[in-house]
């Protein structure tokens, strides 16, 4: 009998490089579309504030699924790439927030913050019922709405459960509001004369992007920007609760009430989401942790990269016709949402500056 060499022992334990490429090779065509997708997108969002990153990888990669077809080839890769960096992005985003830029708002500003966000959750829902639109589409766009954007609507679809074309639905419609406010809120401003601490506010507790709040608020100087910005972190900080609401009123709906198939369902929601309590430390570490705070802009563009492959993954799974079949409704949603909060937010403004 022949004997086992030490070699043969050693090249079992560690495979040869030829084996794992074999291994990764179904996976490479799909991850470098995404990459191909995903990279001039993130360049492109950092030399126009209106173009988000994530919302323009999820258009192209719409496109190019919709152009070039569906192709088996590269759909391992495809889903890997959603499967991975949605969480990786989604830990990532911890380092864009800072919680000591909150110690200098107004106490007003915060109280509206909070406010804003759960109105615009009770607002949308209300007419998403109204309207007929599912309730997953519904529960991103006010998410979207309420808090960041794209970024909200990447960070919360696990935890609903939504499907791809909901959260293609509900980036297209924030997308599109977000643009619209930022050719509109300088016009508001000029019209009704307000001043910088009213606009900025106005800017970051009701715009859905952080980069179209930047624009809108650069057009009355750094005095509304450096209050529009905190103000926007403010309700990016948000996300964490927002996920354990609405994992508990997704679980609840699902069984009915909260006995013990309502809590099972909880567990599993947030289970999905076990990535939020990890953003708030890193959130937290990148706070208060001096040599992570100096390091915080070089990772900062890195969340964005990972969520952008991860909404190219999600675009290229989607189809026109799926997103044509739920019409105009979500659209209508949105913007109607977004004009009857806005204009809540803004009166309670000028009454409370007075």
């Amino acid at each position: 009998m022949r004997g086992t060499s030490k070699s043969d022992g050693m090249a079992s334990i560690h495979p040869s490089p030829a084996r794992g490429i074999r291994l990764a090779s179904p996976f490479l065509p799909g991850l470098l579309l995404c990459a191909a997708i995903a990279l001039p997108a993130f360049e492109l969002s950092r030399y126009n504030a209106s173009l988000d990153a994530l919302a323009l990888s999820l258009i192209l990669g719409m496109v190019l699924r919709n152009v070039l077809g569906p192709s088996a080839s590269v759909m391992p890769g495809v889903r890997l790439a959603g499967m991975v960096f949605i969480p990786v992005g989604i830990i990532l985003y911890g380092t864009r927030l800072d919680f000591l830029i909150f110690t200098g708002l107004p106490a007003f500003s915060i109280i509206l913050v909070v406010s804003s966000v759960g109105l615009f959750f009770l607002t949308i829902l209300l007419m998403a019922g109204a309207l007929g639109v599912n309730r997953g589409t519904g529960l991103l766009i006010a998410s979207g709405s309420a808090i960041c954007g794209a970024s909200a609507i990447a960070v919360l679809s696990p935890v609903v459960g939504a499907r791809d074309r909901d959260m293609s639905m509900a980036l297209i419609v924030t997308t599109v509001a977000g643009l619209t406010g930022a050719l509109l809120y300088p016009l508001i401003s000029d019209w009704l004369s307000l001043s910088e601490k009213v606009y900025g506010v106005f800017c970051g507790s009701t715009l859905q992007q952080t980069g179209i709040v930047r624009l809108a608020a650069s057009h009355m100087g750094a005095g509304a920007l450096d209050l529009a910005v905190p103000v926007k972190m403010l309700r990016i900080a948000m996300l964490a609760p927002a996920a354990v609401a609405l994992a508990m009123t997704t679980s609840m709906k699902a069984t009915g009430g909260v006995g013990t198939g309502g809590a099972v369902k909880m567990l599993m929601a947030l289970k999905r989401a076990w990535f939020i309590p990890v953003f708030v430390a890193v959130a937290l570490v990148f706070s208060f942790v001096e040599p992570a705070v100096a390091a915080r802009d070089s990772i900062k563009p890195f969340a964005t990269i990972f969520l952008s492959l991860a909404l190219a993954s999600i675009g290229l799974r989607v189809d026109f016709d799926s997103i044509k079949s739920m019409g105009s409704r979500p659209l209508l949603l949105g913007f109607a949402g977004w004009v009857l909060v806005g204009s809540i937010i803004l009166l309670a403004l000028l009454i409370l500056t007075r």
